[in-house]
């Protein structure tokens, strides 16, 4: 008999699509029996943490046992100087908040603002948790194709209704790492009321080469009440393990939305490593320096096996337009221990991501697609 037969369920809970994560090494080494095995599924950072955000963790281990301290209020601290310097802006420690991860940081946006009916627009196919956190609490998602994997921001404009709460922004776009510029996004900020909260979720905009690249933390230097930024120390500070991410917003926003966030969601030494991570620039220099040359180098390698991909501003790049099915590149390329990123969750059942990595890495990679799609 099931346990749940003579319980109320959610039915919210109940419809919800399941979140389907990258493959891990160790999952695919025990199934192929594989000793080395390459992960290029996740957009994780291919050198790890700074070895400085290493060394803060640790330290603040030592005090394991008590509640976290002021370490949040330090590193939103740090958050406002190092964006105010940047941004020629004034925030203060007021202007964030940060989540266990970005998920954490989606469904308590969610939690504050689809209630009673309202509404989502995405632009598909994007980071799936959009719609996830839409549907959790309720509410409906407005889903607008893509036009040549770019956002088609007319069509978001167009989608937006009385009912309609949120407008995701994932800028560049999981998966495509295509851009929504800075002239198509105040065309589209032209047309969205101000009962529309729009969220800028920007993860991997340390990587954008583009100079055209939209500045969204300017509507929340201005004032905009409406405008939420996101970011994340997952991607280029290699935290990806110990769940960080932050939003920035106005402080009234930062405020509201600090009434749907749970105590204590982070501890102190996860928040002293982010802090140590945003210290050390000559790591970061390291890390986005890698990530540029490696992308030339594999543009160039699937360039040689004529395999189509979509120009990436991210630390991914997109395969589309494969010679075979997707399902069964991807498995021939489990079998040679390499693992990309299969994109059917995100309603691309053809098209494969894969995350860049070192040198040896991406070798492998190319390696082991040539024999997959050239024997």
């Amino acid at each position: 008999m099931n346990a749940l037969t003579d319980l109320r369920l959610n039915p919210h809970l109940l419809g919800l699509p399941p979140y389907v994560p990258g493959r891990s090494i160790e999952e695919v080494q025990e199934q192929f029996g594989l000793g080395e095995v390459v992960k290029l599924a996740s957009n994780e950072n291919p050198l790890g943490p700074s070895p400085q955000a290493v060394a803060a963790f640790r330290a603040a281990l030592q005090e394991a046992h008590r509640y976290p301290g002021v370490a949040d209020q330090r590193l939103r601290q740090k958050l406002a100087d190092k964006n105010n310097s940047r941004y020629q802006a004034s925030f203060t420690e007021q202007n964030f908040i940060m989540g266990n991860g970005l998920t954490a940081i989606l469904r308590t946006i969610g939690e504050a603002f689809i209630f009673e009916g309202g509404e989502s627009v995405i632009c598909t196919p994007t980071f799936p948790m959009y719609q996830t956190v839409t549907q959790r609490f309720g509410g409906k998602c407005i889903r607008v194709p893509h036009k040549n994997y770019r956002y088609d921001w007319q069509g978001m404009a167009d989608a937006i209704t009385p009912d309609t709460r949120l407008l995701f922004i994932c800028n560049p776009n999981n998966p495509t790492g295509t851009l929504l510029r800075r002239d198509e996004v105040e065309a589209l900020m032209a047309r969205v009321p101000p009962s529309v909260v729009v969220v800028f979720d920007e993860p991997y905009c340390d990587f954008v080469a583009d100079p055209n690249y939209s500045n969204a933390i300017d509507y929340v230097k201005n004032g905009r009440d409406q405008f939420l930024v996101l970011r994340s120390f997952s991607k280029l500070y290699g935290l990806a393990n110990l769940r960080l991410g932050y939003a920035l917003g106005t402080e009234a926003m930062i405020e509201y939305l600090g009434r749907a966030r749970l105590p204590f969601e982070t501890g102190d030494p996860v928040l002293c490593a982010a802090m140590a991570a945003l210290e050390d620039e000559a790591y970061v220099t390291r890390v986005q320096k890698l990530i540029a040359a490696e992308k030339q180098f594999l543009y160039e390698g699937f360039a040689q096996m004529d395999l189509d991909y979509v120009p990436s501003e991210a630390n991914y790049i997109l395969l589309v337009n494969l010679p075979r099915p997707a399902q069964v590149i991807n498995e021939r390329l489990l079998q040679r221990g390499v693992i990309v990123r299969p994109m059917g969750s995100f309603g691309m059942p053809d098209a494969l991501r894969v995350s860049i990595g070192t040198r040896a890495e991406n070798e492998c990679l190319l390696g082991a697609l040539r024999q997959t799609v050239l024997d």
